[in-house]
């Protein structure tokens, strides 16, 4: 049956983020699309949080990243560890997800785009362009939503087509030269045939800074003919352009088709950046480099020795700059990708069944790099040049039963994709440089390492809810999945004496079949509550890092969750609680360990995760909200089943800190004149956590509060005006970071700081 969206202001399951004016109306009721069929909020059985788009620009987000700091139990980091890509993202929920991007590694959270799966880390850092809403669905989501959603999934639903004509344009204008554009145009043809265009560019300078190299110091070339051509011909130093700068430009085209039982949505978006690399410095360096073990030992043993050339620098402490934002390395540090996604959503209504199809394909080419070092030395660089591109075909039916007490949906999904990721890596190349003059002849470790996939997944799948009396229904769900992958690796290293690492072929299959089950009991117009019960499946994959020869691929295990979550809905007129209680059996768990110089992911063990999340909406009087959050996460492990881990079981989780919440507070006022004047404040607080598995104290990060404030001016029904200020109180903290033992430092990156920002819009 044909779904329509009843109120465009679409809620959270535990907090309704909404804007004054359209509060009262949410409160009486608000349609959800979580379990994909239309739903009342109050009676949808899973802890769901919601953004609109106006709340979006409210609180001046433009990424999707940027979510996490509005949605208790979600961290959200706008970069993966070791990449250098600006357009990777690193998702957590409930203390479920990965920090690693490797096309090898599926992430823990699914993301979704107009219900379209995207697979990869790497162009997960989505624009928040022409968005509708979105939906964060907290806890396992392996019935409906599928493929790697064992913390949960993420939907960003963008706006469809108007019937009017009309649009808007929109300039904001901020710290460092900002300059974000965006347009919308909707562009109806006729009755039947509707469409729309939107186009943003985003543009900030960089504020992460290089800094020079002693005056003396000589930068080593690689004699022609000896370097590979992932690094252009030998060129390994940077030109020195700031880092983290923002350039990016994004665009949508949408065509929607209306009949008397047929729907047709065809949607095209592309994407296009070219940045440098997220500010990255050196925090200082690990255990194995102060005994003398790590590379960076080796390499000054070379740099100080008799035959060593003068004005070799060493690496030392010297590097270390003390300032959040600035670093002394030099590599050609960059994140350039061009994104393109097109996808067809058909829905029919056939007599008592709807049919739903959605017919989607997605292609990224990316090329990113960064100093890991950062020093002016070439001790551990790293560059990716990185294609991916998938397919997928997706079939629901839905319908009613026994006197339309039964609400039953079923479907089956197909999914391929097929990537291509080479990375190289000129380990300690500055010593083979300074004693022989070509790479290799010293510490032949120059990794030239190319990772081949071709992954495919099959599934089926079922959920159906049953009104057993008026107030009380139960769900069940099922869903089964194969997952075929095979991967190529061809790693070799580079220079005099070269070395194969590993070349290999090895397909390998994993399946599971996940259930799902609720009942709720509404027990009054004002009280519903919930029971659950589901469970989440991560597929397996393959390690894609290798330093000393192997013998074959080392695959890894798929991991599980198991979640029972009782949860209430309380609706008192101007006043909303929602919350849940969880706990969450997490086996087989996938994290990265180091081995040596090399970062590769085992099956760790298993751990269990508790939690509450709590909720709150108030509207005292008409022109005044006040919406509130609160999550608690006590995540441990239960066992360490991996001998070779260098992890123990008192270890804290990454990227889950014990307590978070935030609170918004918007006041409206309306102006003698019509106009109206919205005054907005957000405050967001974590707590402590660490920034990777293995606990490196140099990652962890204090508990800190994020303040947003803005004001926003509407003239009329053509001009809208907002100023504001994000992180005004000038917070830093480290959101991802990296320890690299075998080569003896680690790195970290943290935020820009506060910013200012004005934006003008004009609605037509």
């Amino acid at each position: 049956m044909i779904k329509k969206t009843i109120i465009p202001a679409i809620a959270s399951g535990l907090l309704t983020h909404a804007s004054p004016a359209v509060l009262a109306m949410q409160l009486e009721e608000v349609v959800v699309t979580a379990r994909k069929v239309e739903e009342n909020l109050q009676d949808v059985p899973i802890a769901v949080s919601a953004f609109t788009g106006n709340d979006l620009e409210s609180k001046g987000l433009t990424n999707i990243a940027q979510v996490g700091n509005f949605t208790p139990g979600l961290e959200m980091d706008p970069t993966a560890a070791i990449s250098g890509s600006s357009a990777a993202i690193t998702t957590f929920i409930r203390g479920i997800g990965v920090s690693d991007f490797l096309l090898t590694i599926d992430p823990g959270v699914g993301l979704y785009v107009d219900n379209v799966y995207v697979s990869r880390s790497v162009g997960g850092l989505v624009d928040l362009l022409d968005v509708e809403r979105v939906e964060v669905l907290k806890g396992p989501q392996g019935t409906l939503f599928g493929r790697n959603t064992i913390g949960g999934a993420i939907s960003i639903v963008s706006k469809k087509p108007a019937e009017e004509m009309g649009g808007s344009m929109a300039a904001n204008f901020g710290t460092d030269n900002r300059l974000d554009l965006r347009a919308r145009i909707d562009l109806p043809i006729n009755d039947q045939w509707l469409s729309s265009l939107s186009f943003s560019s985003k543009t900030q300078d960089g504020y992460g800074v290089r800094l020079a190299a002693p005056a003396d110091y000589i930068p080593l070339q690689i004699p022609a003919g000896t370097a590979p051509d992932a690094y252009d011909n030998g060129v390994l130093y940077g030109k020195g352009d700031k880092l983290g700068e923002i350039n990016t430009q994004s665009g949508r085209a949408k065509l929607f088709y209306t009949g008397d039982n047929l729907e047709a949505l065809l949607s095209l978006d592309a994407s296009r950046a070219r940045e440098t690399a997220p500010v990255s410095t050196l925090l200082g360096f690990t255990p194995t480099y102060e005994a003398g073990t790590a590379l960076s030992n080796a390499y000054n043993a070379f740099a100080t020795g008799g035959d060593a050339p003068a004005n070799r620098l060493v690496f030392d402490e010297r590097w270390i700059t003390g300032d959040r934002h600035s670093t002394y390395g030099n590599a050609p540090s960059h994140s350039d990708y061009d994104l393109f996604g097109v996808s067809l959503t058909l829905d029919w209504d056939i007599g008592e069944v709807g049919v739903k199809s959605i017919t989607a394909y997605r292609d990224l080419d990316s090329d990113f790099g960064r100093d890991g070092d950062s020093s002016p030395i070439v001790l551990d660089h790293t560059r990716n040049k990185y294609s991916h591109e998938q397919f997928s075909q997706e079939f629901q039916f839905t319908g009613l039963a026994f006197d339309d007490k039964l609400n039953w949906l079923a479907g089956l999904y197909y999914f391929k994709e097929e990537g291509y990721d080479r990375v190289q890596v000129p380990l300690a190349l500055e010593g083979d440089l300074a004693l022989a003059g070509v790479p290799g002849a010293v510490f032949n470790l120059w990794l030239d390492e190319a990772n081949d996939v071709e992954n495919t997944s099959k599934a089926a799948f079922a959920q159906a809810t049953y009104e057993l009396t008026d107030s009380l229904s139960a769900t069940f769900g099922l869903r089964h999945t194969e997952d075929e992958k095979t991967y190529r690796p061809t790693h070799v290293t580079l220079g005099v004496a070269p070395l194969i690492l590993l070349i290999d072929e090895k397909t390998v299959e994993f399946s599971d079949t996940s259930p799902r089950f609720s009942v709720d009991y509404r027990w009054s117009d004002e009280v519903f509550t919930y029971f659950s019960y589901s469970e989440g499946f991560k597929s397996g994959g393959f390690t894609g890092r290798t330093v000393d020869p192997k013998d074959g691929a080392r695959p890894f295990d798929p991991e599980e969750a198991e979640t029972m979550e009782i949860g209430f809905k309380l609706d008192f007129n101007l006043m909303r609680i929602n919350g849940a209680i969880f706990s969450t059996d997490y086996t087989d768990l996938q994290v990265i360990n180091q081995e040596g110089i090399t970062p590769i992911t085992v099956n760790a063990g298993s751990s269990e995760i508790n939690g509450l999340e709590l909720e709150v909406l108030v509207q005292p009087v008409e022109s005044l909200t006040i919406m509130a959050g609160y999550s608690y996460l006590d995540a441990k492990y239960n066992e360490i089943t991996d001998p070779n881990a260098t992890i123990t079981a008192d270890f804290d989780f990454s990227n889950t800190p014990e307590n978070s919440f935030n609170l918004v507070v918007d006041y409206s006022i309306d102006l003698k004149s019509g106009a109206e004047v919205n005054l907005h404040a957000d405050y967001s607080w974590k707590d402590d956590h660490f920034n990777d598995a293995e606990n490196t104290p140099l990652l962890a990060q204090e508990a800190f509060g994020l303040l947003g404030l803005s004001a926003t001016y509407t003239a009329d029904d053509h001009w809208t005006f907002v100023a504001g200020v994000s992180n005004a109180t000038d917070e830093y903290y480290l959101y991802s970071g990296f320890s690299q033992p075998g080569v003896g430092f680690v790195e970290g990156s943290y935020n820009r700081g506060r910013e200012w920002y004005f934006t003008s819009k004009y609605n037509f």
